[in-house]
């Protein structure tokens, strides 16, 4: 409240009912400890001038001319707050409740019609009363009271019960309608800030739901990749097989077909001829079929350069076929290789397989930047790294080594950044009878 309401003093008039019921007055105050709650002090004073009774007074009964009731009351009087309307005049009604508790006296006169005589008698009893009513604000200190009670007294040992009805005024010591005003600012802001939790709470489980969906799209969606890669490798090593297993079984015809034309030569020599002439025709068959199994290893030799192409830059050198993985399938001065790398490497093993008898050799190869020994250990771990993934591919392991070197062999200058590229490499070289080049020649 601003200036908040702590007392209050009333003035009404009262009327209790009964046979032809007691007209009075009212008198009270009340001290406020909240503006929801006071504690009444009222004073009741009434009295009637009728021929008929309102009261009893003995067993027997009696007429009762003139009575007048005083009545002590103290309690607590409970407001609930102004009326939730826009209708600003409305909104002054202030309704409330109200129980009470204290002491009644009643003196009455008695006056026998026949006789003429008079009799005066008086009672003192416990009473209570419960009932409410409302305050209509028309100043900050001003108002008026309506009220309806209850009233139970007890004279003579027996109970009586009657309704009270006041209307009257109220005058209080402080800002009474500011004190309304102040409670109803003070209800209105905290529906307000309970409707914005509420609402920030269903804001915020909406993202966190949100969040979650998307997580789980993105988890479906990364799932569906990963299958899509296997399947495509898979397809592609399957792919491979097959292409090998067709070279294979055409080297393995030609080679047949090798041996049936030499057998043949050799049995249509006439066999009267004499043994040097035999001689020289079985020599030229030998060499007839060394030189188509050279062939045969050229050709093997140029489909494995053209397969390898195709999958990585390969040059045909005196050391063999020699794969050049560069920089790009690992990360810089890292050893882990890239999803890329993994795939060639895949395709790579999956050509290699149709051929048991190659051998690769993998070297690894760094520019001269940073130290030589780190530039050693990331060449090593770089060789070792792809050999792993082929003997993980299922290359057999005594025909895979690996060899770091460092910046030793630059095939470029190391003063460009092009040149320190073409430097940063790995090479895969492959050898062996099958292919023309002798394992271990031009190493």
């Amino acid at each position: 409240m601003t200036s908040a309401q702590i007392a209050e003093f009333n003035s009404s008039y009262a009327h209790v009912s009964g046979n032809g019921g007691i007209d009075g007055f009212n008198l009270g105050t009340a001290w406020w400890p909240s503006h929801r709650l006071a504690i009444a002090f009222d004073y009741d004073d009434g009295w009637d001038t009728g021929h008929v009774g309102v009261f009893d007074l003995t067993q027997g009964g009696t007429v009762i001319s003139k009575n007048h009731l005083q009545s002590f009351l103290v309690g607590p009087r409970i407001y609930f707050g102004t009326l939730r309307t826009k209708q600003k005049y409305l909104a002054r009604f202030l309704p409330f409740a109200e129980t009470q508790i204290g002491a009644s006296h009643l003196s009455s006169k008695i006056e026998n019609p026949v006789t003429n005589v008079t009799q005066s008698a008086s009672d003192n009893a416990f009473s209570w009363m419960i009932g409410g009513g409302g305050d209509y604000r028309f100043s900050p200190h001003w108002a008026t009271r309506v009220k309806v009670d209850f009233l139970r007294t007890h004279f003579v040992d027996t109970g009586q019960g009657h309704l009270r009805f006041a209307i009257g005024i109220m005058y209080s010591l402080g800002n009474g309608i500011a004190a309304q005003q102040a409670a109803a600012d003070k209800r209105k802001a905290d529906e307000q800030r309970a409707a914005e939790a509420e609402t920030n709470a269903i804001k915020e489980q909406a993202e966190k739901d949100a969040q979650a969906r998307k997580q789980s799209l993105a988890e479906q969606a990364e799932r569906e990749r990963a299958a899509a890669e296997a399947a495509t490798l898979a397809k592609q090593k399957a792919d491979v097989e097959y292409a090998g297993a067709e070279a294979r079984k055409k080297v393995v015809e030609e080679q047949l077909a090798a041996r049936q034309a030499s057998e043949a030569t050799v049995q249509k020599a006439p066999e009267a001829k004499p043994s040097t002439e035999v001689e020289q025709a079985a020599t030229q068959a030998r060499k007839e079929a060394m030189d188509q199994h050279e062939s045969e290893k050229q050709a093997l030799r140029a489909r494995l350069l053209a397969n390898f192409n195709r999958v990585l830059p390969t040059t045909d050198t005196p050391r063999g076929l020699v794969v050049d993985m560069g920089d790009i399938m690992f990360d810089t001065g890292q050893s882990d290789l890239r999803p890329q790398g993994r795939e060639v490497l895949a395709k790579l093993s999956g050509i290699v397989l149709n051929y048991p008898s190659l051998r690769l050799k993998i070297e690894g190869h760094t520019d001269n930047a940073g130290s030589a020994e780190f530039n050693q250990a990331l060449s090593e771990h770089r060789a070792s790294t792809v050999r792993d993934y082929l003997v993980g591919q299922g290359l057999d392991a005594s025909s895979v080594s690996a060899q770091g070197l460092g910046a030793q062999n630059p095939v470029s200058d190391n003063v460009t950044s092009q040149g320190r590229e073409k430097n940063r490499r790995v090479e895969i070289i492959l050898s062996g009878e099958v292919i023309g080049t002798p394992v271990g020649e031009g190493q």
